[in-house]
């Protein structure tokens, strides 16, 4: 197998640069600390890809302060949301297309979220697959505050493993340890001392990065796993195998500083039913269940209301 270099160089090639704006563009988004938005930027586009290019290479390029704002989630608690300066997010957009076909070969199949090509689809396959086998048990697992946890160290010397470009490395060390303001208390500034922020284009990437050390572990143990970033399930034949597996997965996930969510991981099966994706798992059935929508604690009364098969 071919070694895929990536440099600095590479990261900032005009041509990729430009992909990473429209992306950046089509994804439209508000504007960061500096206020710059997409039109203001997209008005002058040559000049002002250009001088994010030689800031880059030159090393003049800073990050700007990450804004941190609150969205609520379907279980009532709120979820932090990254809003990255316009600048930062074409940077990081570059980024994540440079290196993301350089982890993508060593990512197992068990890993299914935030990898081109797959998705949720692919998750229901693999447990539709298990279930059929007769791996009627699951621990349905997630770790607890994942992205504001990962270690930068570690992350760091994961992702040098395979990119030996000190000044590549240079720019998401600065990235992780961008300033964060707090939109719930404005007049503050934290210096984050672990995690990536939720909403960089490269933060999926550098879990998957992360993660593959559990998914790695998982898979050498013979468990049957499926991950989509923080949430994922494991499938077993009986309850003493899905009691095993959960203390297997809280012991690797201890060993690269994480820790299982007490409050969301549970052993169940599938005839009592389980909600992994938004998907619904009941008996041999799997239903599609509206965003925000939680199953009932019923399984009857949540089947009478989402009959709607997963398409």
């Amino acid at each position: 197998m071919n070694e895929i270099k990536v440099t600095l160089a590479d990261v900032c090639a005009p041509d990729r640069l430009l992909r990473a704006w429209r992306k950046v563009k089509a994804n439209a988004g508000m504007p960061g600390v500096d206020g710059e938005s997409i039109r203001d930027f997209g008005e002058r586009l040559d000049e002002n890809l250009d001088a994010v290019r030689r800031a880059v290479l030159t090393g003049q390029y800073r990050p700007l302060a990450v804004r941190r704002i609150w969205r609520p989630k379907a279980d009532g608690g709120r979820r932090p949301i990254a809003i990255l300066a316009l600048r930062d997010r074409i940077v990081q957009r570059a980024m994540h297309e440079a290196l993301a076909p350089v982890f993508e070969r060593q990512f197992l199949p068990c890993s299914v979220g935030y990898r081109e090509g797959q998705g949720v689809p692919d998750a229901v396959a693999r447990i539709i697959a298990g279930r059929r086998q007769g791996l009627r048990w699951v621990v349905d697992g997630d770790i607890d505050k994942c992205f504001d946890s990962l270690d930068h160290g570690l992350l760091l010397n994961l992702v040098g493993r395979e990119v030996r470009d000190r000044a590549v490395l240079k720019l998401i060390d600065a990235w992780l340890n961008a300033e964060v303001l707090n939109d719930l208390t404005p007049a503050s500034h934290q210096q984050p001392a672990a995690g990536t922020p939720q909403g960089g284009a490269v933060s999926p990437l550098l879990a998957n990065i992360y993660l593959h050390v559990f998914d790695t572990a998982m898979t050498r143990a013979r468990q049957v796993l499926t991950r989509y970033a923080d949430d994922w399930v494991v499938l077993c034949a009986s309850e003493a195998q899905a009691r095993n597996a959960l203390d297997l997965a809280r012991s690797e996930l201890r060993k690269i500083g994480l820790n299982v969510n007490l409050h969301k991981t549970r052993v169940t099966t599938f005839e009592h039913g389980f909600c992994f994706l938004g998907v619904f798992f009941l008996r041999d059935e799997h239903f599609y269940l509206s965003p925000g929508a939680a199953p009932n604690r019923d399984p009857a009364v949540t089947v009478a209301a989402r009959r709607t098969e997963w398409r």
